[in-house]
């Protein structure tokens, strides 16, 4: 049985609207669940360098993971962790607009948790998120770009994954055959049967972070991604 949303336990302010929008919500997350299914019963996926490091460094984790890549692998990604244990696949932190509700019901169907910030809180989405990760010191999968995709580096990222002394890991996922939509963003879907290398790098201690070095490490994986499709 595919795991529920949690939601950020704070106080927040529910729109009216919300329930209007709820019959929409649910068919935008059939349609795209329908799309996407054939493509993560049949992707072949890589991981380089091999999975097994990453699976260690997160079961023998001390601190909370931060696993990043931009937003527009984001469909992607629900393929890449499909082999994982259960209790390693890294928590999708989502939000509880319109937009991301559209999507967030096909992660827990594909059997990613998914965790949800309030945006309507007295209490900020980055404070939410910052005690999430130190109470559980999970593992989550996060878009620095988030609200994109643009790839630009927020700010708030930067600042939870210091607050919180998380250790980070960059991340890229191509496709191919992939479709990509350019309007009004760049997005990515898997096709079915697509081979999907999915690449990842040196933790990054987050104490540390930057937004320079944060973008860079993402950059490098670009290069990597525009090399293997030539």
């Amino acid at each position: 049985m595919p795991r529920l949303i949690r939601f950020s336990n704070v106080p927040y302010q529910p729109r009216t609207l919300d329930a209007l929008f709820e019959p929409l919500i649910c068919s935008i997350n059939i349609a795209v669940a329908g799309w996407l299914y054939p493509a993560w019963c049949t992707a072949r996926v890589q991981w380089e360098p091999d999975v097994a490091e990453l699976i260690r460094l997160f079961n023998e984790r001390s601190r909370p993971i931060i696993c990043y890549a931009w937003h527009k692998y984001e469909l992607i990604g629900t393929c890449v962790f499909r082999d994982f244990p259960q209790d390693i696949i890294p928590i999708a932190i989502s939000h509880d607009g319109f937009w991301s509700r559209a999507l967030q019901q096909i992660g827990v169907w594909f059997g990613l948790p998914v965790w949800v910030y309030r945006r309507r809180s007295p209490v900020k989405p980055k404070d939410q998120l910052i005690n999430l990760l130190k109470r559980e010191r999970p593992i989550i999968g996060l878009f620095p770009d988030s609200g994109g995709p643009d790839g630009l580096i927020r700010s708030g990222f930067v600042d939870v994954a210091q607050a919180a002394g998380a250790l980070l890991i960059p991340m890229a996922w191509h496709a191919r055959p992939v479709l990509t939509l350019r309007f009004p963003r760049r997005y990515c879907f898997p096709i079915p049967f697509s081979r999907v290398i999915a690449y990842y790098g040196q933790p990054i201690d987050g104490t540390y972070l930057t937004n320079n070095n944060c973008r860079k490490a993402l950059e490098e994986f670009e290069e990597r991604i525009h090399a293997h499709i030539k």
